[in-house]
C-alpha cells in the first residue's frame, strides 16, 4: 500500500492531464499500480486485499460437496481441498469456509426417504442385561452397499419381526451410540476401539462374513474417498425384496445406476428413469474411466468447473438435438408420465450430465482448465471428446 499522500498525488497529477507512464516515471511506481488507483482499484489509504487462497473453483466444490453430503465435517473437507492444491494452513481454510462457503449453503437436515426412519423404531422392552452370547437371527438380512447402519437395522428389525430394544440390547453398546449420530460415517475416537467387536457381533446376529459387512456400511470405516447421501436404485432394490428406500453413502461421482439406466438424486428425490437418453449412462462408463488416471477428488472439481462451461444455447437449429436441453424436455416428458414432477433440480444435472463429462476430461487434461474456445467448438468437444 502506498502512503495516503503519494497515492492522492498520484490522482492529482492525473486530474491535471499527465499519462500514466508520465506518472509512473514522475513517481518511482509501476505503471499497474497507477492505473490500480487512477481505476478505483484500490484507495488512498486502504490496504490492498489480500488475494483468497480457496480459489473459485475450491469453493465451489466445497459446496457442493457439502450439499452432496450435508453432515460432512470441515476437517474431513480440508483434507479434500487440501489434497487438490489448497496451500492454507486449517485455519486459513475455516476463515475462508465461513466467509464464502456456508453462507451459500442450505445444510438444513436432508429429509429422510418415505419408509426409512433416521433411527430404527419399535416398542421399547425392558431387558435386564446384555446376553452373554449373541444368537442368531432366523432371517438373514443382506446390506445395500453404502447403506446407513440405522437403514440396515431398521429392516433387520423388520425382516425377524422384532423391536429395536431386543436388536440393541444383544448388541454392543457402540450401535446404541452410533445410531444416535446423524453422520454414522464418523469414526469418534472414543468408539473406534470397540468398531471390530461391534462388527463381529452384528455379523453372528445377521448369519454373514464379517468382510461383507464391513464393505457394505460406512458405518465400520469402509467408505473412502468423498461420498454423497442418495438412496439406493429401487430397482436394484426390488430384486433383492425390498420395496421401500434405502439410504446410502455412494461415492461423489456415482450418478446413474448404470445397470438400470437410472438417475440417482439427492436424498429423498425420486428417480428419473433415462431410457429415453441413453448417452447419459454412457457418460458415467466415461466417467469411472476417467478414475484410473485421476482420483474421485480432482474428478468432482473438474466437475464443478465443467458445470459452468456447458453452453446454454445450441448453435444452431440443426445443433438442438445434441443439445442438453433436447435431453432435458425428453426425460421431463418421460417421467412425467411415471408421476414425477418436473420441477426437479435432478433433470438439469442430469441432461447436462454427458456435457459436462466430456468437459471434465479437458479440464484434468489442462490442470482444471478448459481452454477458451468458440460454442462451436465445445459441442464437437462434447461429442467427440477424448474420453
Amino acid at each position: 500500500m502506498l502512503p495516503r499522500e503519494r497515492a492522492e498525488k498520484i490522482l492529482t497529477l492525473h486530474a491535471a492531464g499527465w499519462s500514466v507512464r508520465a506518472i509512473a516515471d514522475q513517481l518511482g511506481h509501476s505503471q499497474v499500480t497507477i492505473r490500480n488507483y487512477i481505476n478505483g482499484h484500490r484507495k488512498p489509504g486502504t490496504p490492498a486485499p489480500r488475494p483468497s487462497l480457496l480459489t473459485d473453483p475450491l469453493a465451489d466444490y466445497c459446496r457442493q460437496r457439502l450439499v452432496d453430503d450435508p453432515h460432512l465435517r470441515p476437517s474431513r473437507l480440508f483434507k479434500e481441498v487440501a489434497d487438490l492444491g489448497f496451500q492454507g494452513s486449517r485455519a486459513t481454510f475455516y476463515r475462508a469456509l465461513d466467509s464464502r462457503v456456508l453462507p451459500l449453503v442450505d445444510r438444513r437436515k436432508p429429509k429422510s426417504p418415505e419408509g426409512i426412519p433416521q433411527t430404527p423404531v419399535g416398542t421399547s422392552r425392558a431387558f435386564p442385561h446384555r446376553y452373554e452370547r449373541i444368537p442368531v437371527l432366523p432371517r438373514r438380512v443382506s446390506p445395500i452397499t453404502g447403506e446407513t447402519l440405522s437403514s440396515y437395522l431398521g429392516r433387520i428389525v423388520q425382516a425377524n419381526h422384532l423391536t429395536t430394544a431386543e436388536v440393541l440390547a444383544v448388541l454392543h453398546p457402540w450401535f446404541s451410540t452410533k445410531i444416535k449420530n446423524p453422520d454414522d460415517r464418523a469414526q469418534h475416537h472414543t468408539l473406534a476401539p470397540a468398531a471390530a467387536q461391534a462388527l463381529h457381533e452384528l455379523a453372528h446376529l445377521a448369519s454373514l462374513p464379517p468382510a461383507s459387512l464391513a464393505h457394505a456400511l460406512p458405518a465400520f470405516g469402509s467408505a473412502e474417498g468423498p461420498v454423497r447421501a442418495t438412496t439406493a436404485c429401487h430397482r436394484c432394490t426390488a430384486r433383492r425384496s425390498i420395496h421401500q428406500s434405502v439410504p446410502v453413502h455412494l461415492p461423489v461421482h456415482h450418478k446413474i445406476c448404470t445397470r438400470h439406466g437410472i438417475w440417482l438424486g439427492d436424498l429423498g428425490e425420486a428417480h428419473l428413469d433415462l431410457s429415453t437418453c441413453p448417452e447419459i449412462t454412457t457418460a458415467q462408463h466415461r466417467a469411472d474411466r476417467l478414475l484410473r488416471r485421476f482420483t474421485p477428488r480432482q474428478l468432482a472439481l473438474a466437475h464443478q468447473i465443467a458445470a459452468k462451461a456447458v453452453p446454454s444455447w445450441p448453435t444452431s437449429p440443426a445443433a438442438v438435438r445434441n443439445h442438453w436441453k433436447y435431453r432435458l424436455l425428453a426425460l421431463q416428458t418421460h417421467n412425467h408420465h411415471r408421476g414425477i414432477s418436473t420441477d426437479l433440480d435432478s433433470y438439469t444435472q442430469a441432461a447436462i450430465y454427458p456435457d459436462v463429462v466430456a468437459l471434465a476430461a479437458e479440464a484434468l487434461a489442462h490442470n482444471f482448465r478448459i481452454p477458451a474456445r468458440s460454442t462451436g467448438e465445445i459441442r464437437q468437444v462434447v461429442e467427440h471428446g477424448n474420453l
